[in-house]
């Protein structure tokens, strides 16, 4: 990891890709603690390589179906299972 302040002297062929994540949401002070609390969020480990992929179209679909149990089962699921 690379502390972003550091001189760029400093890390000069060192660093070989940066993905930065930008924006605003628009939530308020502790709404997400809130939503991960309630479980309208799946919270799960990631892997090294997620956050450097180059094409990340299919990111979602491969963290959740290496997830253990019915987790990995939600990748397949209708957005609204009554259009089924």
């Amino acid at each position: 990891m690379v502390d972003l302040d550091t001189p760029t002297e400093l890390v000069d062929g060192a660093l070989t890709a940066m993905r930065v994540f930008a924006g605003y949401a628009g939530w308020g002070a502790g709404q997400l603690d809130g939503e991960v609390e309630e479980g309208s969020w799946y919270v799960v480990s990631g892997e090294v390589g997620d956050a450097f992929r180059g094409d990340t179209s299919g990111l979602r679909r491969d963290v959740m179906r290496r997830q253990p149990g019915m987790l990995a089962w939600h990748v397949n699921r209708p957005v609204d299972p009554d259009l089924n």
